[in-house]
């Protein structure tokens, strides 16, 4: 048997040696289907499957809470309730908390800088068995009130701002204002819990000691005998026994376990690369049915040999043992050269996404499991795509075979039907793929419109963080912006600087909303509203018009003066048929609600998730009414933005000299950090669609020149007989059209239902988007009437006297 093999893949590699020019349409047919997939595998096999860097990463669950009686869910937890549950949970090792936090490191040695930074217990560590490269981890009672601040440094950290030194152990710096002692540093690359610089202990302040103050993230390891069901029951039970002991805070909220994975790799994202798991699955599909119908145009020149086999004693299991051979051999040559695309792919994917914040553990390699696929992806093509032609082939008539020289055999109805179904399924399979990129397409093309007219990249972003300690009221933060505001107006090339609390496309405040005269209702119940602070040059430096009344003086928000200016879109919605100036609404932020009466009505811009399906209602509220501590500075330049930098950081420091900035970028560098997923995936899906059409092209011209060859000597007979070329050309381009049209309306029926799949995914573009679906049904159509018309021009040049002669 293994001496038999063996033989069959010595033959197999002669054959394919014998016809280079074929073999190698093949093996790039297949290196582009195998080598997307494998590329997407990658992408996928980080983000969903490996999980976090640590022993038994399955077993590490993250915890939260729900509420459905107000359809609240993935609510983080006080720490009481952590508390309650580390003590009273015997499905977990261990139970940590982590809390996300901004903090300055200020010392002597370089300039104030900003850093991510993750108040966590001191177990956080031991629990996932990460130990600290340099130094030691926190001890029990270091986060406990009273005890002395410590803090532990990322490797970047230490590498950029202390050079390495390893005598930085012990050394004191001041974060957030704070005395600090390092006592340790992290291994490179350790950024536990999604992208943090330096962690310290997460001692329970008096707000954490709230049981209605929900900000902790909860995580825990199981015990060896635990599965994720016993400790979702267990959590659930002590949420119950919670809501009773506590009905004020507690009333319900339920427990909520998932893998940790699960938690910050999820919903959305979940969604997207599942998609683009199944893109990928169709244009491997589209190439294996691409190489059954070359192969099952290449059994017209095999039958001979095949029917000789077969005389001479070989049985069918063995003619397709040897063509299933082949076909492997072809699988595995497009394995290989898909393998070089695919660690292209990554790579290029990799800087694609390398500054868009993903976890610290997601790192787009191959490891075994990659490669695991790509053998097993190849061996499963290898026989996909050669199984229906081996059979086909292994079931020549021998008599007529050998009789008619092996050319007149060309495997019956049975070989146009098969031929037939796998190009409507190719063409079915490209539809899909390309109404998927078009809706892609759309979506980003609608983003990039929301902010056209903005010439984004004439603006200069940072934004500011002021210390409560040094800032701890809002006249103090008013008088620091005060005294910065003329300072930015007289920088060169400086044309206008404001201040807002949220970027356009960056989000916004969410508060709830009073209209004057409406019946009264209760707070929970009110409208949200999408509210941003800002400053009266803001609607001048942005350029964003106002279509009624005036925008912000400087003593717009002072007391007797509160007022508000709103977009077209919520004078629109509140205000219909009414004139909105001089209305009054109140918005529900923590403190004062007094009433605010509406100045002006703004032109529409994007403000919240550019995916939202239409233009929010949006309030803008005067800065000196609610002065942040945390705000983004627009500068409006004459000059290049980024070249003002040095110059806006220096007024900053000559009034606060410990005060950092940070996300210095140009207004369009962050539009384009909000909308990178889109022009990312949107061109994945373009590409994948893209070859997809192109294989489809090739496949429906193989088969079309194929049945040509087959026809000669009845399209010669017919042409003998008094028919016209264009009757000829009408013959031919019927067959091909038959085969796209019956693929085009089986594409359309499939891509509707792909379509409601990617609803989330999309920005103001319905799935079943009339334009989308109808221009790529057009594409496709004339990319495949071209595919049909080289071959039937060529058989309107067929010679009948030669053609009869055919033998």
């Amino acid at each position: 048997m293994g001496m038999s093999l063996a033989q069959d893949v010595k033959f197999g590699i002669r054959m394919l040696l014998r016809e280079p020019g074929f073999t190698a349409l093949m093996v790039v047919a297949l290196a582009l289907g195998i080598g997307v997939n494998t590329t997407v595998f990658t992408l996928v096999n980080a983000v969903l499957f490996r999980g976090l860097p640590v022993d038994q990463p399955d077993r590490v669950m993250y915890l939260s809470t729900n509420n459905h009686s107000k359809n609240q869910t993935d609510i983080r937890v006080s720490y009481p309730d952590f508390r309650d549950w580390r003590e009273q949970s015997k499905s977990f090792q261990e139970l940590a908390a982590f809390s996300g936090t901004a903090v300055v490191i200020t010392d002597d040695t370089s300039a104030p800088e900003r850093y991510s930074g993750t108040l966590l217990t001191a177990n956080a560590f031991s629990l996932i068995g990460q130990k600290p490269v340099l130094g030691r981890d926190f001890m029990p009672g270091e986060d406990r009130v009273g005890a002395p601040a410590v803090c532990i440094l990322g490797h970047s950290v230490w590498e950029s701002r202390y050079g390495l030194n390893p005598d930085i152990l012990g050394k004191s710096i001041r974060i957030n204002d704070v005395p600090t002692t390092i006592v340790g540093v992290m291994p490179k690359g350790m950024k536990f819990p999604v992208n943090s610089d330096i962690w310290t202990p997460l001692v329970p302040t008096a707000d954490f000691e709230k049981r209605d103050w929900r900000e902790l993230q909860v995580f825990g390891r199981l015990t060896g005998s635990a599965t994720l069901a016993q400790a979702r029951t267990e959590i659930e039970s002590i949420a119950i026994r919670l809501a009773k002991a506590y009905p004020k805070t507690n009333e319900g909220f339920t427990g909520m376990v998932i893998p940790y994975n699960d938690e910050f790799n999820g919903g959305q994202i979940r969604t997207v690369f599942l998609v683009l798991l199944g893109a990928v699955g169709f244009v491997l599909l589209i190439a294996c049915a691409n190489v059954a119908n070359m192969l099952l145009a290449r059994s017209l020149a095999r039958a001979r040999e095949i029917s000789i086999r077969t005389a001479l004693g070989a049985s069918r299991w063995r003619v397709i043992r040897q063509l299933l051979i082949e076909s492997v051999l072809v699988g595995f040559l497009g394995g290989a050269a898909g393998l070089a695309i695919a660690v292209w792919g990554v790579r290029m994917f990799d800087l694609a996404v390398a500054n868009v914040g993903k976890p610290y553990w997601i790192v787009f390699k191959m490891d075994f499991t990659v490669f695991a696929y790509l053998a097993a992806i190849c061996l499963f093509t290898g026989i996909l795509f050669g199984l229906a032609p081996a059979l086909q082939l292994s079931k020549v008539d021998l008599n007529s075979t050998l009789k008619e020289g092996g050319r007149g055999n060309s495997g019956g109805s049975r070989s146009r039907y098969l031929t037939g179904f796998l190009v409507v399924s190719e063409v079915a399979l490209s539809l899909v793929l390309l109404v998927g990129a078009g809706l892609m397409i759309r979506s980003f093309i609608k983003l990039y419109n929301m902010t056209e007219g903005m010439r984004a990249e004439r603006f200069l972003t940072m934004r500011l963080s002021l210390p409560d300690r040094k800032y701890p009221n809002a006249e103090a933060r008013k008088q620091f912006h005060d005294r910065l505001a003329p300072r930015l107006a007289a920088i060169p090339g400086v044309e206008s600087a404001a201040i807002v609390s949220h970027l356009p496309i960056n989000g916004a405040a969410v508060w709830k909303l009073e209209i004057e005269g409406e019946p009264p209702v209760e707070e929970s119940k009110r409208p949200d509203l999408a509210a941003v602070v800002v400053d009266a040059p803001y609607f001048e430096t942005v350029q964003l018009g106002l279509v009624r009344g005036r925008s912000f003086t400087a003593t717009d928000g002072l007391p007797g003066k509160e007022t508000v200016v709103v977009n077209q879109r919520f004078a629109a919605k509140y205000f219909p048929h009414q004139d909105p100036l001089g209305k009054r609404i109140r918005i529900f932020w923590q403190g004062d609600r007094p009433w605010l009466t509406v100045v002006g009505v703004s032109q529409d811009m994007r403000q919240q998730r550019p995916n939202l399906p239409e233009m929010e209602p949006v309030a803008y509220v005067p800065f000196p009414a609610r002065p942040l501590s945390n705000d983004a500075l627009v500068i409006r330049s004459a000059v290049s933005p980024t070249s003002l930098t040095s110059a806006v950081r220096k007024e900053i420091q000559a009034i606060d000299g410990e005060l950092p900035v940070f996300a210095v970028m140009t207004l369009a560098a962050n539009f384009d950090q909000q909308r990178w997923q889109y022009r990312v995936f949107g061109s994945l899906f373009a590409i994948f669609a893209a070859i997809a059409l192109l294989l489809s092209a090739v496949g429906l011209y193989a088969v079309m020149a194929y049945s040509v060859t087959r026809r000669t000597q009845e399209i010669g007979l017919r042409l003998a007989m008094g028919a016209s070329t264009q009757n000829i050309l009408l013959m031919v381009l019927k067959q091909g059209l038959r085969q796209l049209a019956i693929g085009i309306g089986i594409g359309l029926l499939a891509a509707f239902g792909v379509a409601r799949v990617m609803k989330t995914l999309l920005v103001q573009v319905s799935p079943n988007d009339p334009v989308t679906f109808g221009a790529i049904s057009a594409v496709l159509l004339a990319v495949g009437i071209f595919a049909c018309w080289l071959p039937a021009r060529r058989a309107m040049k067929v010679d009948p006297m030669v053609a009869l002669r055919y033998e």
